[in-house]
């Protein structure tokens, strides 16, 4: 059967036992002996109980490009696809959810800033599959642990809208020492914008008068980052913030 707008349409039984087949090797075998389009044919029996989710899976990759942006894809792009219906859209479009929350669980937990090299797969962890440019906020306490980290807004491919009195009160609600600013840049650069600069002197400055300290800015774009404090981006936005002849205070 294939789903449509929802609904199940009766097909012809084709390549009968293949399902318990492709189940029977991942069992055996691993996920890991799977081709792209076989993994997909796999994910779709969950929202398509019977008949043959190959061809389905094909064109999900042919259309898209690849597994991660069939993955990626938006609910409603999704559903443009023939043959996909809302729980098919809803299964594939959820999938980078879990996953960041599976590597955060894994990897997340007790975990100490201690250098942005040592940080940095739980960052990137945090961006999995982002399309979207989000912008999270991570609490931290006297020790440099993690206390959690807060997704405080998120926009279009390249902006995202950032309210440093929401920055403020998500680090005074985890009861904050220490915080690091994170956001991606979804379009492949890892160039920090004037307007990324502008962003850590307000909010560096409004955390300060709160008792609490900036101690990075990182943007992530894949698997790779750009660290404020590693260029000494850091180190001079805070002297500027210290001298009050070197820039007018901004209003919250």
């Amino acid at each position: 059967m294939t789903e449509v707008g929802g609904k199940q349409k009766k097909q012809p039984a084709l390549h009968a036992g293949h399902r318990q087949r492709m189940r029977r090797r991942v069992r055996q075998s691993g996920a890991g002996t799977l081709a792209d389009h076989e993994l997909l044919e796999v994910l779709l029996y969950f929202t398509l109980p019977r008949g043959d989710t190959n061809a389905l899976a094909h064109q999900l990759l042919v259309r898209f490009g690849s597994l991660s942006r069939v993955l990626e894809a938006d609910y409603d792009d999704l559903l443009e696809v023939p043959g996909v219906g809302e729980n098919t859209a809803f299964l594939l479009s959820f999938m980078p959810a879990l996953f960041r929350r599976y590597q955060l669980d894994r990897n997340g937990k007790k975990r100490i800033f201690g250098s942005t090299r040592a940080f940095e797969q739980y960052v990137c962890d945090l961006f999995m599959g982002e399309s979207r440019e989000v912008l999270y906020l991570i609490c931290l306490n006297a020790g440099m642990r993690v206390l959690n980290s807060v997704r405080l807004a998120e926009g279009d491919v390249g902006s995202v809208n950032i309210s440093v009195e929401d920055v403020v009160r998500a680090a005074k609600k985890q009861h904050a020492r220490n915080v690091v600013l994170a956001h991606n840049h979804p379009g492949g650069t890892l160039k920090a914008s004037n307007e990324d600069f502008e962003v850590t002197r307000r909010c560096l400055r409004a955390l300060a008068a709160a008792g609490i300290n900036l101690v990075e800015h990182l943007l992530v774009s894949g698997d790779k980052t750009f660290s404020f404090a590693e260029h000494n981006y850091m180190y001079a936005i805070r002297e500027e913030a210290q001298n009050p002849l070197a820039q007018p205070d901004d209003e919250l």
